[in-house]
């Protein structure tokens, strides 16, 4: 999918995701801390959402970033092949994500393939409300993670279980793109792991 059609596709659904938790324009800027021109931009596709503002809109909502990214409204699959696995690029960062899972797959388990390239860093703020756990398994090359003021430096093979309830911070402080995998389970919420 080219760059426009994403952003029309992830406009399109943040403005359904909203309406659905009926809210304005004004109550999810006020929540989430985005201007209301910025999301009525987004919305309107007349500008390229980055990683950070999306996960501002996302934790208002309550909803994850492949809820939004994944742009699926089908019954549960328990199969999707690479080719119609969705792609997302942080137009800041570079920052590269491909919705690996089936949507809605009947597991709840959400597989989410990154890949972070060299030099860059992506920061998402603290989830107030519906919190999860995740991990990152590290496929190749180095991630430091930055979690509230702690450093953790993954490398192949690592493997780190975190919450969303603190601000988490990806860095990719090497000259190699790095990949990993963060793999999250659907309605369980932080504490109930």
């Amino acid at each position: 999918m080219d760059q426009q059609k994403l952003d029309r596709a992830i406009g399109r659904r943040l403005k359904t995701l909203r309406t659905q938790a009926g809210m304005t324009l004004n109550e999810l800027a006020a929540r989430s801390g985005v201007s209301r021109a910025m999301i009525g931009r987004v919305e309107r596709a007349q500008s390229s959402a980055t990683a950070a503002l999306l996960n501002k809109l996302c934790a208002a909502l309550d909803v994850t970033l492949s809820d939004v990214v994944a742009l699926a409204e089908k019954p549960p699959e328990r199969l999707v092949r690479l080719a119609d696995q969705p792609h997302w690029r942080d137009p800041d960062s570079g920052y590269r994500r491909r919705h690996a899972s089936p949507p809605d797959a009947a597991s709840g388990i959400e597989i989410i393939v990154v890949d972070l390239p060299a030099g860059a860093r992506v920061s998402y703020s603290p989830w107030g409300r519906n919190a999860f756990t995740q991990q990152l398994l590290m496929l190749e090359g180095a991630v430091c993670v930055h979690i509230d003021a702690k450093t953790v430096r993954l490398r192949d093979g690592d493997c780190l279980d975190f919450d969303v309830m603190r601000a988490v911070t990806f860095e990719n402080e090497t000259r190699q793109d790095a990949r990993y995998v963060i793999i999250t389970r659907r309605g369980t919420s932080y504490g109930k792991m």
